[in-house]
């Protein structure tokens, strides 16, 4: 995905999907063979060696899959996953949304949609899917923090900084969160809140940013 957060430049990265934090070929693997220990996928997927397994025939076999039951949303939720680890975000959103048509109530799979869509340079699109996520799990960490990482990318640092604190307030240790949190509040020269960040001063910063 892209490269790590710096302050010289907004561009963030979601929080999501997380398989793309494995290492490909690990995360290849692993899906290989939850389609061989499926009961109905299993004749499709017949044994291969790692040295001859590669994205695309991962993903063709998952598209058969989802021919054979185009109403598993798994398989599809599948697909977007391993769309994002090819870095083809426009069929990774088709996918996502797929399955959400199957669940729509699925909070995690909106965040999936919305990191994604964040990934393809759609952060105002991002942010919609992230609220939907929001509105199903109001305490989805992980969710407030990726629309912090939305608006930063829209370079709108003052709503992010909000989105940023809720984040933080409700799980202290989210390190990344604080991490953008302190970029934000640098471009938009709040210096003097910048102390309370360092020292994770949460009464100071959400009399501050209340959201």
């Amino acid at each position: 995905m892209k490269s790590s957060p710096v302050s010289s430049s907004p561009s963030l990265v979601p929080q999501e999907p997380r398989a793309s934090e494995l290492e490909q070929g690990e995360a290849l693997r692993y899906l290989h063979r939850w389609l061989q220990n499926h009961p109905k996928y299993g004749g499709i997927a017949p044994p291969q060696t790692a040295e001859t397994l590669y994205g695309p025939d991962v993903i063709r076999l998952f598209n058969e899959a989802s021919q054979m039951s185009p109403e598993d949303a798994d398989v599809h939720i599948v697909l977007g996953v391993l769309y994002n680890l090819s870095r083809e975000y426009d069929k990774a959103i088709a996918s996502f949304k797929t399955a959400l048509q199957l669940k729509p109530k699925d909070y995690s799979l909106w965040n999936k949609l919305g990191a994604t869509q964040a990934n393809s340079i759609q952060s105002a699109d991002a942010i919609l899917a992230y609220q939907q996520a929001l509105d199903l799990k109001p305490n989805y960490v992980r969710a407030w923090a990726n629309m912090g990482i939305s608006y930063a990318n829209q370079g709108l640092y003052e709503e992010s900084i909000r989105y940023y604190v809720r984040a933080v307030s409700m799980n202290p240790k989210a390190d990344n969160a604080w991490q953008y949190l302190r970029i934000s509040l640098s471009n938009v020269s709040r210096a003097d809140m910048i102390a309370a960040c360092d020292s994770r001063n949460l009464d100071v910063l959400q009399k501050e940013f209340p959201l």
